[in-house]
């Protein structure tokens, strides 16, 4: 995926991540003079995140076109294999949830979610300074926003694309065929005692 960058008015999606800054008046102060330097925002105020592995965010995110569903801003970290997504604010204290009834296939590498009480870098507004580690998977824009919020990603059809992302990507680990598997299944079903 190419690096995306953000479009619109700048100053508002400014005021809105400000939100989750420790300073409001001091951050956007300090990116109206650099608005392509990071920003170290808290999660759970604005917006929570989910980080996964970028091949499951970029495999997601075009899952998530291909239903029509909205995709919000994500980070993607250059130095590492992970990707961020920011979604709303709450998400985090639902997300086992959400991902239990998504089906995940396999609990080792369930996307992690984070709220109140952490904190991520995210890149700048404006054309990112050489050397950052990160850039935009999905740049924020207030063409698509509700008020001054850019739209974010719903963390529902998100769990589900990447379980469905995992899935194309990491085929089944039993290696035995199809029909040994049916035929274990099978088996399986016919060794359970059945009620009459």
């Amino acid at each position: 995926m190419e690096t995306c960058t953000v479009t619109g008015d700048n100053e508002s999606l400014s005021a809105w991540f400000a939100k989750a800054a420790s300073s409001l008046a001091e951050s956007i102060a300090a990116w109206q003079l650099t608005p392509g330097f990071p920003r170290h925002l808290s999660t759970g105020i604005t917006f929570d995140v989910v980080l996964a592995d970028r091949s499951l965010v970029e495999l997601s995110y075009e899952i998530l076109r291909r239903y029509e569903q909205t995709v919000g801003p994500a980070v993607r970290f250059t130095n590492l294999t992970t990707a961020a997504v920011l979604v709303p604010a709450g998400t985090q204290a639902r997300w086992n949830r959400l991902s239990t009834g998504s089906s995940w296939p396999g609990w080792k590498a369930v996307p992690t979610s984070l709220g109140r009480g952490h904190a991520m870098r995210i890149p700048g507004i404006a054309p990112l300074e050489p050397g950052v580690p990160m850039e935009w998977l999905k740049a924020p824009s207030t063409e698509s926003a509700i008020g001054d919020a850019p739209l974010l990603t719903s963390p529902v059809p998100l769990v589900r694309c990447l379980a469905e992302a995992r899935s194309i990507l990491t085929p089944d680990d039993d290696e035995r065929s199809p029909l040994s598997r049916a035929v274990s299944a099978v088996r399986a079903i016919l060794r359970t005692p059945q009620r009459t």
